[in-house]
C-alpha cells in the first residue's frame, strides 16, 4: 500500500510542473515550447484532461484548430462535465463560422455553468448566424441581466 501511495505522490509531483511549465509559456506566447510542456505532460498521464485542455488552447494560439478541437474533444471525454473545455469548443465553431457546432457545445457548457453570461453572448451570436434572431435576443437579454451589454455586438441587426 505504501508503494502504490508513494508511486501515486510522485507521479502527480512529476504532472503538476509540466502542466505549470507549459502554461508560463502559453502565457508569454511561446506556444511551440508550451505544446512541448504539454505533450510530455500527456505521455506521462494520457487521462489528464487538463493538459489536453491546455494543449488544445495552445494549439488555438497556432491558429491549429483542427488540433485543438481533437483536444478539446478528448478533455470532455476524460472529464464529461468540463464545462470550459464546452466554452472553448463553442467558441473555435463560433470563429469558424460552424454555429449549429457552437449552439450544441454552448448549451452545454450553459448546462454546466449557467452563470457564465458570455455563453449566452455568444450562443446569441451563433444564433444571429443561423438567423434564429428570437433565441438570439432572448440569450443577449439573459447576458444583460447578468451585467453583460455589449451592445454594439448583441444584436443581430447586418
Amino acid at each position: 500500500m505504501k508503494i502504490i501511495l508513494i508511486s501515486l505522490f510522485i507521479w502527480f509531483q512529476a504532472i503538476d510542473p509540466l502542466l505549470d511549465k507549459g502554461y508560463e509559456q502559453y502565457d508569454k506566447g511561446e506556444f511551440t515550447e508550451a505544446v512541448k510542456s504539454f505533450n510530455r505532460a500527456i505521455e506521462i498521464d494520457p487521462k489528464n484532461a487538463e493538459a489536453h485542455f491546455l494543449r488544445a488552447m495552445t494549439y488555438q494560439g497556432l491558429a491549429l484548430s483542427k488540433l485543438a478541437v481533437a483536444d478539446l474533444e478528448k478533455a470532455i471525454v476524460l472529464k464529461i462535465d468540463y464545462a470550459e473545455a464546452f466554452q472553448q469548443l463553442g467558441y473555435i465553431y463560433l470563429v469558424g463560422q460552424a454555429p449549429a457546432l457552437a449552439i450544441e457545445a454552448f448549451d452545454k457548457a450553459i448546462l454546466l455553468t449557467p452563470e457564465v453570461a458570455e455563453l449566452y453572448v455568444n450562443r446569441g451570436s451563433a444564433q444571429c448566424m443561423l438567423g434564429n434572431r428570437e433565441q438570439a435576443t432572448r440569450d443577449y437579454q439573459k447576458a444583460q441581466e447578468m451585467g453583460i451589454n455589449y451592445a454594439e455586438y448583441m444584436n443581430c441587426d447586418p
